[in-house]
């Protein structure tokens, strides 16, 4: 197995990005996708971002989402967020994976996440090989592991976002449109 080699300074950054975004609101969202109708809000629902190691223990960081109801066709819509469709790990968490996955086993995925305390099962890594599709993803190289720069700019979107939007951290985060995000 390849010894799992992570800068220091790359490590914090990420380890601390997703943990700052732990109970983090996403509540922006402008028109409804089905209608083009008013939106009104409805409710918050909170959904897993992923699972970090924090002591030794297992703990899930969260994100909140706030639903809306459009005044037209009366349809639920989620406000924008770092989740793609129909995948419960955080965008940025995938990105990670995929990109990976092109050149790593599942496994040592696993094994590089676990040392930037972020734990995720080599079975659901290969799942997701097969059930995504982000295209292209901007990142940078270290040391052999290519890291997406969504997962990089946590920590600065979060900071940013205190003097601006919800669509802009998502924006930032992805590096790409947020019209594919759910």
């Amino acid at each position: 197995m390849k010894k799992v080699a992570i800068p220091p300074m790359v490590s914090d950054i990420i380890e601390n990005g997703v943990i700052n975004i732990n109970g983090f609101l996403f509540d922006s969202h402008d028109i409804c996708p089905h209608c083009g109708g008013e939106l009104k809000n409805h409710d918050i629902k909170k959904k897993k971002f992923v699972t970090m190691q924090k002591n030794g223990e297992p703990e899930n960081i969260t994100v909140n989402i706030r639903r809306l109801r459009c005044r037209n066709c009366k349809k639920l819509v989620y406000a924008d967020s770092p989740f793609y469709d129909n995948i419960r790990l955080g965008s940025p968490i995938v990105d990670f994976c995929t990109l990976n996955l092109r050149i790593h086993p599942a496994n040592h995925i696993s094994k590089i996440l676990r040392s930037l305390n972020i734990l995720v099962n080599p079975s659901t890594i290969r799942s997701l090989k097969k059930n995504s599709n982000p295209g292209d993803i901007p990142y940078i190289e270290f040391h052999g592991i290519l890291f997406p720069l969504s997962l990089l700019n946590i920590s600065e979107s979060l900071r940013n976002e205190e003097i601006s939007e919800g669509n802009m951290l998502i924006f930032q985060m992805t590096g790409r449109n947020t019209g594919t995000k759910k």
